[in-house]
């Protein structure tokens, strides 16, 4: 076998490409968990899934839609409970290998019992996703460019959502039963493609440095460096310096316990923990995936279109949404990450309050109108809301926590989501445009919360991000120093008072 200083990642890839092939890797993983959000929506009118599911009520509709998502939230509890000593990696193949499974028996399903018991399964298998990817991601890429890259992988559950609406288009014009089963058939491939490149990737070197894996971690950080960095590159021996100090101040607490999570300590573990679970429920209790899930439902129901031309304006409200999420990709990093949470959330709220307004009056025309501003929503959601969250949740929390504290948030997220899909059928059924009244006020409540508690992350290393809540700060330049041989002194008197 190998020595570590020999292995090779992703066929030799090193610096740039690596780094590539890390967030590209992620990007199938979460264009997977959009075209999972969008693929059964799309497929709701379809009569042969219909003759499947026995017809179900709107309230059963909204059940066996949802309970994907609790499968979601069982797959994050479990990532909380064992995926810290499993590693990042390791963890994310797991959640796929699941899914797998969850996809076939859904292709295959021939009963609602079927389909709701494979759902479920999925669901466990990207909730383990959900919870691991985005933080293995954030741990790997440099800071000024991490939100960007990272909302790039999130731009990619826009474009699965998008996918998902003109695949079921497609298929609408299909008879029989693989018109829906092909659909859903397609999940796996998706699942397979990520699970085959995440194979030959790192570990993240965080990770692996709290594992007291030091050596493989100087070595990762080096092909991440460069095509010639090795361990003794002083941009590498600084970084895992960094890494080294910062686990080291953490470790000093001893084991991790449960209970940090609701105690401030010195990194202000409780507040971060809330920070993180509240981005997630803004992010879905802005009432999006009652659009992502149920756009064509809702065209029909509420706006008074044909399913036809329903799954058509979903097709195009899906493109408004994939292109928009491309925003991030190109300024998140230079604006920073609360402004445009804030800006987004006042759109979202306008855009809401205007569909309500246009719905309550009823007629032809103003139904109609109203569709603009479903694209509005979603344009606006797009841009911010979409990806941004899934990293800025584990930016904001401590190394030593990150594993449980991301799983905890993101079953916040997966509850919420639960929740809002399946209120929605009979929301619609019952109050009508009252729903969306509803989901502009909570869109305006988040703006105030953004302002006044959430720190801006952009540019700053993990390390950094531990400063900004300690009391006493770490002089991470004083000790970068040392390492590459500056004057160790001033280390010593500098910073020494904050190791262990």
């Amino acid at each position: 076998m190998s020595s570590i200083s020999e292995k090779q990642y992703f066929f030799g890839a090193r610096g740039t490409k690596l780094v590539a092939s890390v967030v590209l890797a992620s990007s199938s993983a979460f264009l997977l968990l959009g075209y999972d959000q969008g693929v059964l929506g799309g497929l709701l009118a379809n009569h042969h899934l219909q003759d499947v599911l026995g017809h179900p009520s709107p309230s059963m509709t909204g059940t066996i839609v949802a309970i994907y998502d609790i499968g979601c939230l069982v797959g994050a509890l479990i990532t909380a409970a064992w995926a810290e000593n499993y590693g990042r990696r390791k963890s994310a193949m797991c959640g796929l290998s699941i899914m797998l499974i969850g996809a076939a028996l859904q292709t295959s399903s021939f009963s609602r019992e079927q389909m709701i018991v494979s759902r479920t399964i999925t669901g466990v298998g990207n909730g383990i996703n959900a919870a691991t990817i985005p933080m293995w991601v954030s741990e790997i890429v440099k800071p000024h460019n991490r939100g960007r890259l990272n909302s790039f992988s999130g731009s990619m559950i826009g474009f699965g959502i998008f996918f998902s609406y003109w695949f079921d288009y497609g298929l609408s014009y299909v008879k029989g039963d693989i018109s829906w089963r092909l659909p859903i058939a397609l999940q796996m491939l998706f699942a397979m493609v990520t699970l085959t490149m995440i194979f030959f990737l790192p570990e993240s070197p965080r990770w692996l440095v709290a594992h007291d894996n030091v050596e493989e971690a100087a070595h990762v950080l080096a092909c991440l460096e460069s095509t010639t960095a090795t361990p003794s590159t002083p941009s590498v021996v600084a970084a895992l310096t960094d890494i080294q100090t910062a686990i080291a101040a953490e470790h000093a607490a001893g084991p991790v316990q449960w209970k940090e999570l609701w105690t401030e300590g010195e990194l202000k573990n409780r507040t971060r923990v809330l920070l993180a679970c509240g981005i997630n429920f803004f992010q879905q209790m802005s009432g999006c995936n009652a659009l992502v899930y149920y756009i064509p439902f809702l065209l029909q129901h509420s706006v008074g279109l044909d399913a036809n031309t329903s799954l058509l304006v979903s097709g195009l409200n899906g493109l408004v949404f994939f292109l928009f999420s491309i925003y991030p990709l190109l300024f998140l990093d230079k604006w920073g990450r609360p402004k445009p949470f804030i800006v987004a959330s006042l759109v979202q709220s306008f855009s809401m309050v205007m569909v309500a307004i246009l719905l309550s009056i009823g007629t032809t025309a103003t139904n109609k109108a109203s569709v603009v501003f479903f694209f509005t929503y979603i344009a606006i959601f797009g841009t911010c809301y979409l990806g941004t969250p899934w990293s800025y949740g584990p930016e904001l929390l401590p190394l030593r926590l990150r594993a449980r504290g991301s799983a905890i948030a993101t079953a916040v997220n997966w509850t919420c989501n639960f929740i809002i899909v399946e209120i929605t059928p009979p929301a619609i059924t019952n109050i009508g445009w009252k729903t969306y009244i509803i989901f502009g006020v909570l869109n305006f409540c988040w703006a105030p919360l953004l302002y006044l508690y959430y720190p801006d992350t952009a540019r700053k290393s993990l390390e950094e991000i531990d400063n900004l809540f300690r009391d006493e700060k770490i002089d991470f330049e004083a000790v970068e120093k040392a390492a590459i041989g500056g004057d160790e002194k001033k280390v010593e008197e500098g910073s020494s008072e904050h190791l262990p």
